[in-house]
């Protein structure tokens, strides 16, 4: 059966939304145009990132930043979807021949709130991490020490998964178009580049709403595509 214009009409005003539409397939300029919206509607900049009602907001910004080093270290073009359950924060999805391939990623952050890195790692990293993908988004500052722990954890615990880490490049940076990402896996540094949004994404772009309900069971750990 064909779908009607009254049946997108019906299914748009049904879409549940946490800041941004919620099982609905999102493209980078889409998930980003939300999050410039809302942020700029915050006159506390540091609340913003530390207040639990903006998580979902922060989530999306920080998965944007693992996107774009999926697009750059393959021939895909990512997408964002945010699913109502609460089984991981986001999916990060590109078309795969008439299907989605991708993966489950959970945001993990630490914060100047949080205690040491050591601590961090093994009480929010170490057992999610056969789950699905994590990316720990961090505001403070990290040096090579940290990441060496968190190689080093991965060797001693036998573990093959990825990691990424998207990071401020200094931390006097209030510069919202630019992160340091970080993928790590156990044999150290796969990928490791400061991002600025601008060379990736084109802020004039309409916002886009992919209508069709996805929900999909994906591979909870990364392997190249």
């Amino acid at each position: 059966m064909a779908i009607t214009d009254d049946h997108f009409r019906k299914r748009i005003l049904e879409t549940k939304k946490e800041f941004f539409p919620l099982d609905r397939l999102l493209p980078l300029e889409t998930v980003y145009s939300i999050f410039l919206e809302e942020y700029a509607k915050t006159n506390d900049r540091n609340l913003f990132f530390r207040d639990r009602k903006f998580q979902r907001l922060r989530e999306g910004y920080f998965a944007i930043f693992v996107a774009v080093s999926l697009n750059d270290t393959s021939q895909n073009k990512h997408l964002l979807l945010f699913p109502s359950s609460q089984d991981n924060d986001v999916y990060i999805t590109f078309p795969k021949g008439d299907n989605l391939g991708g993966f489950a990623f959970d945001v993990k952050e630490f914060t100047n709130w949080s205690n040491s890195f050591t601590d961090f790692v093994n009480e929010s990293i170490i057992p999610k991490i056969d789950v699905y993908n994590l990316i720990i988004a961090t505001y403070r500052k990290m040096d090579g020490n940290d990441l060496k722990f968190l190689v080093d954890t991965l060797n001693q615990k036998n573990i093959s998964s990825r990691i990424w880490v998207v990071a401020s490049p200094t931390e006097e940076n209030d510069n919202n178009e630019i992160s340091h990402v970080s993928i790590i896996d156990r044999n150290g540094l796969v990928y490791d580049k400061t991002v600025n949004l601008n060379d990736w994404i084109d802020k004039s772009k309409p916002q886009i709403v992919y209508q069709n309900v996805v929900r999909f069971v994906l591979p909870p750990s990364y392997s190249k595509e």
